[in-house]
């Protein structure tokens, strides 16, 4: 047969939880009993909030019926104890009234806090990504489903545990893990993470370990963040840690092939090269020998044709290193100015103002400035000032580049960037190939006769200001 319990008290933090109720309860009524013999029934019926309001947060489903039945105990005490009169039979109504509501509110906040709880651990728990976190003292708090299977540690055997218990987890030794550089920065620290990065609030690492996944290994991404209260104090640091040892391995696969088709690509050019001199050599002689003059227009259409080779062969050489590294953080000012440095163009003014700018492109993005100065000032007549600036606008950020002189005529500016059989693969081709690695745009908007100005667009989430 089945005991009605008003509180369950089956585990030790419960059992610790209801014997603080039942004592405040005691207490409370205690003193109001004594309240009760000395006159004082108004000032001390508030000490019975206390443990309403303790059995209404720590037990939410049973504290409207905590509070109703220590409001009747109330009640019952003051008909036993006092002369009642229709002042006092009103005022005690009022009481146990509000001790109800009272019981009532925190029952309703106290299940509200704890749904939003509950929600909260499921979406932590059942993350795609191994995600723990840790309390300022450096107790394990939070361990989800997703890390246990990526250390093998069980919640149960790690929650609530300190004194370094997460990194013996993932790297079996005491030692820092991303997070202490939030909790216990220092240069002991430091010295795990080189390489850390900083995107907005985060901390940012990959690591290997490599006795993970039964000694094969894995890398990780890992990036850190502190917790914070209300006033903006931090209170712990949590931590969340993505696979990406495939995508090392493809990048690897990725680089060892691109090396080896440029090493054969360079093999095959060199190879071409050589047959192409003989091919010369061999034209050469045929000019000398024949004066025939179909012969003579004959061996001028294969030097054609063997120069249209070269410049192919050319043009592979400046190709080969485009797109085979991962676009970065370029700082605009820095790919001018080294741009300029290598231009050699002397006599003309260069002003730049773009030392906030950052952009995310291709490496080669100062191949871009190279052909566009190289364009406009060996292409266009009379120009003396050339000046980068950038603007914000709506639908992200444009670089300008203008300069004075003759400018472009509008009859070529939408051929600029196309392939062309004489310049293919050069110039400004180029420097649209480039641009549109990272999805920038580039386009030529100046006005004839007034000199030139390029655009180059770059998408809202590629660029920023420092």
């Amino acid at each position: 047969m089945k005991t009605f319990q008003l509180f369950n008290s089956s585990s030790p933090f419960t059992r610790t939880r209801v014997i603080t109720i039942a004592v405040a309860t005691v207490i409370a009524l205690g003193i109001n009993l004594v309240g009760m013999f000395t006159g004082i029934t108004v000032l001390l019926s508030h000490v019975i909030y206390i443990p309403i309001i303790l059995a209404g947060y720590w037990f939410p489903r049973r504290g409207l019926l905590f509070s109703t039945l220590i409001a009747v105990a109330y009640g019952a005490l003051i008909t036993l104890i006092l002369p009642l009169d229709l002042l006092l039979i009103v005022s005690t109504l009022f009481r146990m009234t509000f001790f109800i509501l009272v019981g009532g509110v925190v029952t309703f906040l106290s299940a509200k806090l704890r749904e939003s709880e509950q929600q909260l651990h499921e979406i932590i728990e059942f993350l795609p990504y191994p995600t723990f976190a840790v309390n300022c003292e450096g107790v394990v708090i939070v361990w989800n489903q997703a890390v246990e299977e990526l250390t093998g540690v069980r919640k149960a055997e790690i929650l609530n545990k300190g004194d370094g218990a997460y990194s013996i987890a993932f790297y079996g030794v005491k030692r820092p893990a991303l997070l202490d550089l939030i909790l216990t920065p220092g240069p002991e620290t430091d010295t795990w993470y080189p390489q850390v990065k900083k995107e907005g609030k985060k901390l940012v690492s990959e690591i290997f370990i490599p006795h993970f996944k039964g000694g094969k290994g894995v890398y990780l991404r890992i990036a850190a963040t502190a917790l914070v209260d209300g006033n903006g104090n931090v209170t712990g640091a949590i931590e969340s840690i993505r696979d990406i040892t495939e995508q090392v391995m493809t990048e690897s696969a990725l680089q060892n092939t691109s090396s080896r088709l440029n090493t054969i690509a360079g093999i095959v050019r060199h190879d071409i090269s050589r047959k192409l001199a003989g091919l010369y050599g061999i034209l050469s002689i045929g000019v000398m020998k024949f004066d025939d003059p179909d012969v003579l227009f004959l061996i001028e259409a294969l030097k054609d044709s063997a120069q249209g080779i070269q410049r192919q062969i050319d043009i592979s050489r400046e190709f080969k290193d485009i797109g085979t590294s991962p676009p970065a953080w370029i700082p605009v000012q820095g790919a001018v100015l080294d741009t300029i440095g290598r231009l050699g163009v002397g006599g003309i003014s260069f002003r730049t103002w773009a030392e906030r700018l950052e952009v995310f492109a291709d490496p080669h993005l100062p191949a871009v400035f190279f052909h566009i100065f190289d364009t406009t000032i060996k292409e266009t007549d009379g120009v003396t000032t050339v000046v980068v600036t950038y603007h914000i606008r709506e639908n992200g950020c444009a670089i300008l580049v203008e300069t004075d002189g003759a400018g472009i005529e509008t009859s070529i500016k939408e051929s600029l960037f196309t392939q062309k059989e004489e310049r293919y693969g050069h110039g400004l081709f180029l420097a649209h190939e480039i641009c549109a690695i990272s999805d920038m745009t580039i386009k030529e908007t100046g006005t004839p006769k007034k000199g030139t100005r390029f655009e180059i667009m770059i998408p809202p989430e590629g660029y920023r200001i420092l």
